[in-house]
């Protein structure tokens, strides 16, 4: 029945990978996350395996294996997605699924809310995430306006009634040091705690750069009766020191300049400028209710209040072509403040030898934030060499130039779905077919150098999902699924005059799961072809604009999980992907072209080695094929190889070490372009050393 349990899979094959040795006899860990849990491929209780589509589930064990602080590190094992795109900068996850970027992600089933147009994302510790859930392909059938690639939800760690206390220090590189409390129990019968506490501060990998982090996450679960439950939850996150986007320029890191190559840690920005600091409160609550076995209601809410400020800079090109980079100042100052609401009625029935559960959903969020921007455009702007960079030129004459450009902005969105899901099962047989309108509203006025302007955007989609997959005997589950995504689009057709319409995607996967009836062997495959339509496309001096553009990503995914004796197990991924885009009449010259941000060709494999019970030894491999430098294609960011490993030793029933190298060769690398100006270096050699003290 719908929201009974949470199904939380052992870390293998692209259900996850295995952090502890599990049980030969077992296909999947069952693991109550509480009454309000329904997984993110479905919101309801099937499991990634028995879903017909690309869903797979991560849990916090191999997070804390990994030593994993972020979503863009969670997803570095996963196939078909490229994470990490700009490792160096640490205000938001960027990263692709399928070949289309997103910087979205989403939190026990709701969105984080950001408006998508400027900087305040905001983010979720991976010590306070429960699992890492990923829906590959489009989403919009369940959650309303997504990217086509799909979506990333951080389930949070709920409250248990079972007494369980961990502790955890940290240290490592870049001056890392950080201390954690993870409390859950009872309080009195009915009614259980969790109490999650996190203070991280470390050095930044690009030089003068620190980052700092206090999360305080406590939440409380009510059960009033046998079929009514009531979570309240409390995410505050501070961030004063973090790390925002400052380019480099492909000469010099991705070309030989006359002083060479620029190291990992090298940096664009000023000590005495660059700043981020961000403020983030969600409260939240979970309603479930069970008016008999077969219906039941979930109310989930989150209200979100963040703030931002930033000071950066950017490069204006390189004044010599070789190493003196002109830059140019600004600084941000955002707020949002907006909250969101899912409401889902699940009702189970038989008709005709057929199982159905109905889901009936209503969704309904809306999102104020303001941007107030100021820029230098260059002037009194100091220029870095960076054969010999000095990161503390700036100076008050640089502030003074602020008045340079001047905007304000305010953004009012609201969004409201309504959906209906139909999960049929028949014998070995599951179907499941969904539909759902969404309407996006918002008002943008803008203030740029004292001229006013206002846009209003007033759209409505309808999306659809169908998808089946199929049991045999011998454990074989060939799948195929049809699924459709939308996002609003401002702005205005200028050959037309028109307001621009969603723009829109549609997915098409056929692929098959297998496991054996031990769980030593498991398989699982797909091939889709993915399309983004109603694409806004410009002419090369930005002077025309029309929606016709179209990209197409169509590729083909495995994950096969081996165990190949009582201790040792290995985990391999494959992705191979053709991403072009393959219409657009304003820019011819870009058709057949891949976009930025993608590698098209990926690989993994990592090992799980268990010496004995107390002690565990891990490693993996990983290769991230080349990407484009630019949307023209001039030149592609060469890929790269990077070994990881991990250890762990348990002392006794309460305390444990672990071990965790990521980049163990401490290779060079460039991350990824956006154009020749624009450039990230990939993430250096990271340890960190934990101790986890259980009571």
């Amino acid at each position: 029945m719908f929201g009974l349990s949470a199904i939380s899979l052992c870390l293998m094959s692209n259900y996850g990978f295995a952090a502890e040795k599990p049980a030969a006899d077992d296909i999947e860990s069952i693991e109550v996350y509480g009454k309000s849990y329904r997984s993110t491929g479905t919101k309801s209780s099937l499991t990634p395996i028995e879903s017909p589509m690309s869903f797979e589930v991560y849990d916090n064990k191999l997070l804390e294996l990994r030593q994993v602080d972020t979503v863009n590190e969670a997803l570095r094992y996963v196939s078909g997605i490229t994470p990490e795109n700009r490792s160096t900068v640490t205000i938001f996850d960027q990263y692709t699924i399928r070949g289309f970027e997103s910087y979205r992600n989403f939190y026990d089933g709701l969105p984080l809310q950001y408006n998508l147009a400027y900087n305040l994302a905001p983010q979720v510790d991976a010590y306070a995430t429960q699992s890492v859930e990923i829906l590959k392909g489009p989403a919009s059938v369940l959650y309303g306006s997504a990217p086509p690639g799909g979506m990333v939800n951080q389930t949070a760690k709920t409250p248990q009634a079972s007494s369980e206390h961990n502790i955890r220090a940290r240290i490592g590189s870049n001056s890392l040091a950080e201390l954690a409390l993870d409390s859950t129990g009872a309080i009195t019968d009915g009614v259980n705690y969790r109490f999650i506490a996190l203070a991280r501060s470390r050095d930044g990998q690009q030089q003068t750069t620190e980052e700092e982090r206090i999360t305080i996450a406590p939440s409380v679960t009510f059960e009033i009766s046998e079929q009514t439950s009531l979570n309240l939850n409390l995410y505050y996150q501070d961030d004063p020191k973090m790390v925002p986007s400052t380019p480099l320029p492909a000469k010099g890191t991705l070309y030989e300049a006359s002083y060479g190559k620029l190291d990992a840690d090298a940096y664009a920005g000023d000590e005495n400028w660059a700043e981020f600091a961000r403020e983030v409160t969600m409260i939240g609550y979970k309603l479930n209710h069970e008016f008999s076995d077969s219906i039941s209601f979930l109310q989930n809410f989150r209200y979100t209040n963040a703030d931002a400020t930033q000071q950066n800079s950017y490069d204006f090109g390189l004044a010599d072509a070789d190493k003196i980079l002109t830059r140019t100042a600004y600084k941000t100052i955002e707020d949002a403040e907006g909250f969101v609401v899912d409401n889902q009625l699940a009702v189970q029935f038989g008709l005709a030898k057929t199982n159905h559960q109905l889901l009936f959903g209503f969704e309904y969020q809306a999102l104020d934030s303001t941007f107030d921007y100021a820029d230098t455009f260059g002037a009194n702007t100091p220029t870095l060499d960076l054969s010999n960079p000095d990161h503390s030129q700036f100076n008050a004459a640089t502030t003074a130039a602020l008045d340079s450009y001047r905007q304000f902005s305010r953004l009012e969105q609201s969004q409201r779905g309504f959906y209906l899901q139909d999960e049929i099962k028949l014998d070995a047989l599951t179907v499941i077919a969904g539909l759902r309108y969404d309407n996006y509203y918002s008002v943008t006025d803008d203030t740029k150098s004292g001229i006013s302007s206002s846009q209003e955007i007033d759209q409505s989609d309808t999306t659809f999902r169908m998808a089946a997959i199929y049991t045999f005997d011998n454990n074989i589950a060939p799948y195929a699924s049809y699924s459709e995504s939308f996002e609003p689009t401002s702005g205005v057709d200028t050959l037309t005059g028109k307001a621009f319409k969603p723009t829109t995607a549609e997915q098409i996967e056929v692929g098959m799961k297998y496991h054996n009836n031990d769980a030593t062997t498991k398989v699982t495959a797909a091939f889709f072809d993915l399309r983004k339509q109603d694409v806004v496309v410009n002419t090369p001096d930005f002077m025309k604009y029309t929606q016709n553009g179209e990209v197409q990503s169509k590729g083909f995914e495995i994950s096969v999980y081996q165990q190949l004796t009582d201790t040792l197990d290995v985990t391999v991924n494959l992705t191979d992907m053709d991403v072009e885009v393959i219409d657009n009449p304003q820019n011819p010259a870009l058709e057949g072209k891949t976009p930025i941000w993608v590698a098209e060709q990926q690989a993994s494999m990592w090992l799980n080695y268990f010496f004995n019970d107390a002690l565990e030894f891990n490693g993996g491999v990983r290769y991230v094929g080349e990407s484009q430098l630019d949307a023209l294609n001039s030149d592609t960011v060469p890929g790269y190889t990077l070994l990881d490993a991990a250890a762990s030793y348990r002392f006794n029933d309460s305390y444990k070490i672990g071990l965790a190298v990521s980049n163990l060769t401490d290779k060079r690398y460039v991350g990824a372009c956006f154009d020749i100006n624009g450039c990230w270096m990939g993430a250096e050699r990271s340890v960190e050393l934990s101790l986890n003290a259980s009571f």
